[in-house]
């Protein structure tokens, strides 16, 4: 997907990844260059479809909220026992009786289903025909829906509309039609597993449910959460299929396919992007070929070469953001997980950081340049030459003991991007760096070491969405959380997402156990190892768990320790970066 021509697009490949991926944040905007004119996806596929499809699919739409409930036997004796709306007339008066083949039964509830991604209730149910012959010799069918169990799926539906909301809080509304995409594939690139289920089941791994909710998807639930995010963005799609599979059509200027479950390399931890956006020919070569009606719908003759330019237009719009650049303290150990001093620092080695949500991603190795420029009332002293940033010393060393208190100052640095006939492009920050005596804001922590805290209880009862940090200050001293000790947030019942930090090695006993329902954990670095019992006693089935681990072996013994932990039957996908 990356055009990694230099340095810096190389090493930022991965902070890329996760910042568009992470649950709260919104990336930058993309100017629009192309006008959002949309059709009803219903209508282009409805157009495709042969009459007796049309029939079926309309069928499917009148009935959709008249489900029968399971067990109901319609015959053409008792049928006027039941009221008439339960009931759509297929065909009347007519000399004998017509069949519908099973091929039509079957693209036409497809076409329903795509057209159509809220709609559980019916994708789970079962179409049924009763024909009744009058005294004249004449055959009249109708069909009804019949649930095949006993849910009405009203609760999977409202839980499906609030996932929805959720991510759309993370869509950039003014962005572009093409990053509204890109940004609709991360969300479920790193949120989605796949597991083979025929696409014609009824099951829920076949619905934007299954994908969206409780994360487990065939390629028919990943093709209708992918398209029920579009629509919520405008931007038009259709669902293609063959005998097996499903992948999508999107509107990028023109029409493009992608196949999102081909993208991901689970077992690699990484995310592949070659059937993103891709052709129509592309997809038949990689042995894609449509059938029936989808036949009918509009060629796609997008380039993957030039969705990748727009790709590369949306990462460099990242890159020379100045909004997107802080300064960072550098730990000793060369992590960067802090943007302010302590009181009792004097002296201090800092670095510019790439940072979008939590992570932030030190980016000295891919620069050509980067001084500080300090105001004449500086807090801190005049930089000397040997505290300067460069190849060698890729790092600024900063002290306290200017001839003021302003705690201002401007970075400037230039990007090591082959650009300006290899002189790179400059960006200046402008920015400050305080002190901070006290970050334990509603965690308690103990010191556990000379380096080292664990995070003890949280105060805020309330709180959703849970972030534990790499580093925190106590006193004036900087700390390595290293543990979430036992009970620690057993008090928090709304408790939704956890963002665990990099230097997290161990999590106690109980200490996700309240009465909440965890959406979705993830944790920041390769430390995590150890779990206490009943640690994610608040998993549930649905709960999501973003594994960063070493390598594919030690992701599976992470997850081991979790199921024993709590989270038994909860879903899990691997990343590398």
């Amino acid at each position: 997907m990356f055009n990694s021509k230099g340095k810096l697009r190389k090493s930022l490949q991965s902070i890329f990844l996760a910042a568009a991926v992470a649950v709260t944040v919104v990336p930058v905007s993309f100017v629009a260059s192309e006008p959002i004119t949309v059709e009803a996806a219903s209508s282009a596929v409805k157009d495709a479809l042969n009459e007796s499809q049309k029939k079926i699919f309309d069928a499917y739409e009148y009935l959709d909220t008249r489900i029968m409930d399971k067990g109901v036997e319609v015959t053409s004796a008792n049928k006027g026992q039941f009221e008439s709306s339960n009931f759509y007339t297929m065909y009347t008066n007519s000399d004998e009786k017509k069949k519908y083949s099973n091929d039509d039964l079957k693209y036409a509830r497809r076409a329903y289903i795509y057209s159509n991604p809220y709609e559980i209730a019916p994708a789970m149910a079962e179409l049924k025909f009763v024909t009744v012959k009058n005294s004249s010799g004449k055959y009249s069918c109708f069909a009804y829906l019949r649930k095949t169990g006993d849910n009405d799926y009203s609760t999977e539906k409202k839980n499906l509309k609030s996932a929805v909301k959720r991510i759309m809080k993370n869509i950039d509304d003014d962005a572009s039609v093409f990053t509204k995409e890109l940004e609709c594939f991360n969300m479920i690139i790193d949120n989605v597993t796949n597991v083979k289920v025929g696409i014609d089941n009824k099951d829920l791994k076949n619905t934007a449910y299954g994908a969206l909710v409780t994360h487990r998807a065939s390629s028919q639930g990943y093709a209708l959460a992918f398209s029920l995010l579009l629509d919520e963005c405008d931007v038009q799609n259709d669902i293609l299929f063959n005998e097996s599979k499903c992948w999508n059509q999107v509107k990028i200027g023109k029409w493009y396919e992608t196949n999102i479950p081909a993208c991901d390399k689970a077992k690699k931890g990484k995310v592949n992007y070659d059937s993103f956006n891709v052709s129509q020919k592309t997809m038949k070569n990689n042995g894609y070929t449509r059938v029936n009606y989808c036949t009918k719908l509009r060629t796609s003759n997008g380039k993957h070469s030039d969705s990748n330019k727009k790709v590369a237009k949306y990462e460099e719009d990242q890159l020379y953001s100045a909004s997107n650049y802080k300064l960072a303290v550098l730990n000793s150990d060369n992590t960067t997980t802090r943007t302010n001093l302590t009181v009792n620092e004097k002296v201090a080695n800092v670095v510019p950081v790439f940072a979008l949500g939590s992570s932030l991603k030190n980016i000295s190795s891919a620069l050509k340049a980067c001084i500080i420029t300090l105001p004449a009332d500086s807090a801190f002293a005049p930089i000397a030459t040997a505290d300067k940033w460069t190849v060698n010393h890729p790092y600024i060393t900063l002290r306290k003991g200017g001839k003021g208190g302003n705690r201002n100052l401007t970075l400037t640095f230039v990007l090591d991007d082959g650009s300006n006939n290899g002189n790179g492009t400059q960006v200046t920050v402008n920015t400050s760096l305080n002190d901070e005596n006290d970050t334990t804001g509603s965690y308690v922590y103990k010191v556990t070491g000379d380096d080292t805290a664990a995070l003890v209880k949280c105060t805020k009862t309330k709180i959703k969405n849970v972030k534990v940090p790499s580093t925190v200050t106590i006193d004036g001293k900087v700390y390595k959380v290293t543990k979430i000790e036992k009970n620690a947030f057993k008090k928090c019942k709304k408790v939704e997402t956890v963002m665990i930090g990099a230097y997290v090695t161990e999590i106690g006993n109980n200490a996700f156990s309240g009465k909440t329902k965890l959406i979705r954990v993830e944790n920041q670095g390769f430390a995590l190892d150890k779990f206490g019992k009943e640690a994610f006693k608040s998993a549930n089935d649905d709960t999501f768990f973003l594994i960063k681990a070493p390598s594919y072996s030690k992701y599976k013994k992470i997850v081991k320790k979790i199921k024993k932990a709590g989270g038994k039957n909860s879903v899990y996908k691997y990343r590398a970066e």
